[in-house]
């Protein structure tokens, strides 16, 4: 990243410069003097220059779902691919995930937070200088609960089933107050059964002839525990100061294994025909924060946050193998990652006159990250290859911001923010020499709204997005296939001399309401990517590797729909909600067709429909995401299949504390489909399609509310 050249710096300073003293006194109503801190739910503050759409508790709550990524994909502009949750379709890294506003380390994944801790989720289109330009995608917050008032105590039990195989989960919520004190306590705990049935079809071609062509069918059950602990104490001083301090403690085991079995078809079979893995794992993470906030008589508020973030995982995991021709295979492999971050960030809220909500502040972070991995191969009993790989990792990270919210007018508010951000990495490891890059990028913010007649409103937002390399992917470590590594399915390896990408992007919104309690939103973007990332494929002696490269410049354009609306059909009233997204890319240096970027989900669509009785919910869901080939300038194309999932619930109340719950996640079943093609300039080529079983699952609750 590089700095802003001086013509683009100064139309950015007369944005930021106040506005003249005679547009503020315009303001018939002023906005309040700290009003750029939005809070509260998207109802409250239907006008707030900064749009986020606010997921609730009560919507998070409704279909009883066991993991945060069930509750998203619900939402528009959303799409989940395996446990990520992502934005306007795009992969990995694009979409920035925060935790009571404060980013979450590399790696984070979102289903290590029970819902049930989850108090509401802020979902925005568009970034604010005080929350972070790691945003090209958008920005999700997930609030966590704050029972800070009255004594209160909540408990939860269910168990869901798939396939004869039961999950448990339970949750307890507690607060009160004491004097100055307040606090608040939640402990969830559930068990996840996964099964997994995968077909994978695999034709090898020369020029003239096809070589050989197999079938492999891969069976495995997992079974994962996960415990997490979120305690929060708030104090509240005599001179109005407030100090409070939260932890959300989350720990995981996982235990699993597969079963591979090979059909050939045609020609030779692979080195290992039949196969039989195991794996164990163990993920601990540590997150907590300590903030305090003081205002200052007539002139502002200053808040100052320290925040740790500690995560650790190990895993063991054991691949058998044997063929026909060959010696025996048996693979053991001890791998772990810890990283840690550490951060002090602090932000001043003051009024400039009646219009004008000024906020200045700073963020920095270190994060360090380790990785080893042991590996030990024995054929038939003799040990052959021992491999030793170990490689760390350190980020190191400094924002400075500013931002100004004004009312221009009756009809106009404005924000406008800039960010400084500076990064600095460096990788070392056993077998690396230490790689190090700094870079550094200034991204301004620009955002608009104009309330037309009828209580219309037009949003226009103008920013400077990048997207910083992930730690993992600087790291070299080699992800090995243990059987039939081809250039369909290579190793995987970092590269530490990856580059940030950058991203100037454009959103328009227009939003109607419907009536009293309806809303209907048009939305679409547009963004120009500098240094994408994509997936690199080489040789290396015998082995297919793909890596990930910077690779010039992409074009994203997209167009979002969102109708929430009351419905009565006679003396049954109902809440409808539809939604539907499409996205487009352009990668330059690759040329069409399909020369997108190769992990955007083309198009999501949600149709709901809930019903709120006196006694009785209940409510269904259909969620639709499109699939999509993409191709890479090594030859490489990829294809994710459509996907169709339908969601129930129903809920019922036994009395004034009581409530039982039924829900059934993926009611169709179905299958999942993706794939993998590689050709060379003579014509050769590997294509690899792999069917997943998507089975349905029920889930039985009961709960209680004190």
């Amino acid at each position: 990243m590089k700095r802003l050249p001086m013509k683009q710096r100064f139309p950015l300073l007369l944005l930021l410069f106040p506005l003249p003293h005679a547009a503020a006194q315009e303001a018939p109503s002023p906005p309040g003097p700290y009003r750029v801190e939005v809070k509260g739910t998207a109802a409250e503050q239907p006008d707030a220059v900064v749009a986020r759409r606010v997921v609730g508790r009560a919507e998070i709550a409704a279909y009883g779902d066991g993991n945060l990524a069930d509750v998203l994909k619900r939402q528009p502009g959303v799409s989940v691919v395996g446990n990520e949750v992502r934005m306007r379709g795009l992969g990995t890294g694009y979409t920035q995930i925060l935790v009571d506003g404060e980013p979450v380390p590399q790696g984070f994944v979102i289903d290590s937070i029970a819902p049930d801790l989850v108090e509401r989720v802020e979902i925005a289109r568009s970034p604010t200088a005080d929350r972070g330009a790691q945003a090209i995608a958008g920005s999700i917050n997930i609030v966590l609960r704050k029972r800070t008032g009255a004594a209160r105590r909540e408990d939860k039990l269910s168990t869901g089933y798939q396939r004869g195989h039961w999950g448990p989960s339970a949750s307890t919520q507690a607060s009160g107050k004491t004097g100055s004190l307040a606090w608040s306590a939640g402990a969830t705990f559930d068990r996840t059964v996964r099964i997994d049935s995968v077909v994978t079809d695999e034709t090898v071609d020369s020029a003239n002839d096809r070589l050989a062509a197999r079938r492999f069918n891969e069976t495995g059950l997992a079974r994962i525990d996960r415990l997490n602990l979120a305690p929060r104490l708030n104090w509240t001083f005599g001179n109005g100061d407030t100090l409070g301090w939260q932890t959300l403690v989350s720990l995981s085991r996982a235990r699993g294994h597969t079963l591979e079995e090979e059909e050939t078809l045609l020609g030779e079979s692979t080195a290992y025909p039949d196969s039989f893995a195991s794996s164990r794992s163990r993920v601990a993470g540590l997150r907590s924060d300590l903030a305090w906030a003081h205002r200052f008589t007539g002139a502002g508020k200053l808040t100052v946050k320290g925040v740790v973030d500690a995560s650790r995982r190990r895993g063991d995991y054991l691949f058998l193998g044997t063929g026909p021709a060959r010696p025996g295979l048996a693979r053991a492999v001890a791998s772990g990652a810890d990283e840690r971050t550490a951060s002090l960030n602090g932000k001043y809220l003051t009024s400039l006159g009646a219009a004008h909500s000024l906020g200045l502040g700073w963020d920095a972070s270190r994060t360090t990250r380790g990785e080893h991995r042991h590996q030990s191969d024995t054929l038939t009993g003799v040990p052959t290859v021992a491999l030793l790989q170990d490689y760390s990792a350190r980020v190191d990270r400094l924002a400075l911001f500013a931002q100004d919210e004004w009312t221009i007018s009756e009809t106009f508010e404005g924000y406008a923010g800039i960010r400084w951000e500076g990064l600095r990495t460096g990788t070392e490891g056993a077998d690396l020499a230490r790689v190090a890059t700094t870079s550094s990028v200034a991204s301004p913010i620009l955002q608009l709204l104009w309330k037309l007649p009828a209580k219309n409103q037009l949003r226009l937002a103008l920013a400077r997005t990048y997207k910083a390399p992930l730690t993992s992917n600087l790291v070299p470590r080699r992800y090995t296939i243990n059987n039939n590594n081809s250039p369909a399915n290579p190793d995987v390896e970092g590269n530490p001399d990856l580059r940030p990408e950058l991203s100037w992007g454009l959103d328009l919104a227009w939003e109607r309401p419907l009536g009293k309690d309806g809303t209907f939103t048009l939305a679409g973007y547009a963004k120009r990517v500098s240094d994408v990332t994509a997936q690199q494929l080489y040789r290396d002696g015998a082995s297919w590797v793909s890596r990930p490269v910077n690779q010039g410049d992409a074009s994203l354009a997209g167009i979002e729909v969102d109708l929430k609306s009351p419905l009565k059909l006679g003396g049954m009233a109902f809440e409808l909600r539809l939604n539907a997204n499409r996205n487009w890319s352009r990668v330059e240096k690759v040329q069409g067709p399909d020369n997108t970027l190769a992990e955007q989900v083309p198009f999501t669509a949600n149709a709901g429909i809930d019903y709120r009785g006196g006694t009785w919910d209940a409510g269904a869901n259909f969620n639709l995401r499109g699939g999509r080939t993409s191709r890479s300038a090594d030859g490489v194309a990829t294809y994710r299949g459509r996907m169709a999932l339908l969601d129930l619930y129903w809920t019922r109340k036994l009395d004034t504390q009581w409530r039982m719950r039924v829900s059934v996640a993926n009611a169709l079943g179905g299958n999942r489909t993706t794939g993998t093609r590689w050709r060379d300039a003579d014509g050769a080529e590997v294509i690899r399609v792999l069917t997943w079983e998507m089975p349905a699952s029920i889930r039985f609750g009961l709960e209680r509310a004190l």
